[in-house]
């Protein structure tokens, strides 16, 4: 049975799970890594499910209605900014110490594992030192941040940045139009979540349009201009920190090669055009910094910080 038919472009990832699956060894536990967005957390499910289903044939009516007695999936809770040890220590330990009720494993998925806190990676690492012998965990993480005996108890599982072909031939087969497929897989920037996001986001173009003034008026030099691009992002940070990306990549890529058919979007050229040459080094130093930048949304730091820092990492790339 092919259980990963819907995971796209993660081959590498998947030849080490499918042949778990044909042998039947199965590890205590795994560390599925890489960008978000990209299917780790699905590839996590449909693993977990097919590895209960091997022993629990008819276990998949509980599977699909997210209630199997041997499934547990810990995730930060709505009002936290971090798992907590309480999660591990409370829930998670007290679950898997119980015998299997339907399948020969008890699975757990931790979910954003990147956001444990200390106490909980400590509490886990107790877990993974010495693990049940019915026990099966999964962590899905999207930065590298784990303690190093964490990630030395887990066999790691890579996942990687899809292909934009993948993602436009994706949004094709589900009715998009060629051209407008192509430009939200460039934009989504390896991710299939961040596409989909970006397809079912209302506006994208006047957003897109607010992204270019804002660049526009960074690069004019004025200071103050670096606090009204964080007021104006309060709207949509997120999205409009990863179009600012990707225009400042943009910019840079055509002032370095003068290519117009390299730039991710065509209908940034005119800005590319009229702006200052800027400093090579400035701007890759921002790119590195965006990125990590960006990620620090889904943690407790507060939005309108990360804007600022956002807005002069930008600001200063473009003197």
């Amino acid at each position: 049975m092919e259980y990963f038919a819907g995971i796209i472009g993660q081959e590498r990832a998947l030849l080490p799970l499918r042949k778990a699956l044909e042998t039947g060894k199965i590890n205590h536990a795994y560390l599925f890594s890489g960008p978000a967005g990209i299917g780790k957390y699905t590839t996590a499910e449909i693993f977990a499910a097919a590895i209960i289903m091997q022993t629990d044939p008819q276990g998949e009516i509980y599977l699909k209605e997210k209630v199997h007695p041997d499934l547990l999936v810990i995730e930060k809770m709505d009002n936290k900014s971090l798992i907590g040890i309480e999660q591990i220590n409370r829930e998670m330990g007290p679950w898997l110490a119980l015998k299997p009720y339907r399948s020969s494993l008890r699975i757990v998925i931790i979910k954003d594992a990147h956001l444990l806190s200390i106490p909980a990676a400590n509490a886990l690492l107790k877990t993974l030192e010495e693990p049940p012998v019915h026990a099966v965990i999964i962590l899905v993480t999207d930065e590298m941040n784990l303690l190093e005996t964490i990630v030395s108890r887990c066999q790691m599982i890579r996942f990687f940045p899809l292909e934009e072909i993948s993602i436009s031939k994706f949004l094709m087969e589900r009715g998009m139009d060629p051209e407008r497929a192509a430009n939200l897989s460039r934009l989504g920037q390896g991710s299939m979540a961040s596409a989909l996001i970006l397809a079912e986001e209302e506006g994208l173009e006047d957003l897109w349009d607010t992204a270019q003034s804002l660049i526009k008026n960074l690069a004019g030099g004025n200071e103050i201009e670096v606090f009204l691009c964080a007021e104006k992002m309060e709207a949509n940070p997120v999205m409009l920190a990863g179009l600012m990306s990707t225009l400042l990549r943009d910019i840079y890529i055509y002032q370095v090669t003068g290519q117009k058919q390299l730039l991710m979007m065509q209908s940034s050229l005119k800005l590319c055009e009229n702006l200052k040459q800027i400093t090579p080094n400035r701007v890759q130093n921002a790119l590195k910094n965006l990125d990590k930048l960006r990620k620090q949304y889904s943690g407790p730091v507060n939005p309108l910080l990360i804007n600022i820092n956002i807005s002069y990492q930008l600001w200063d790339a473009l003197q």
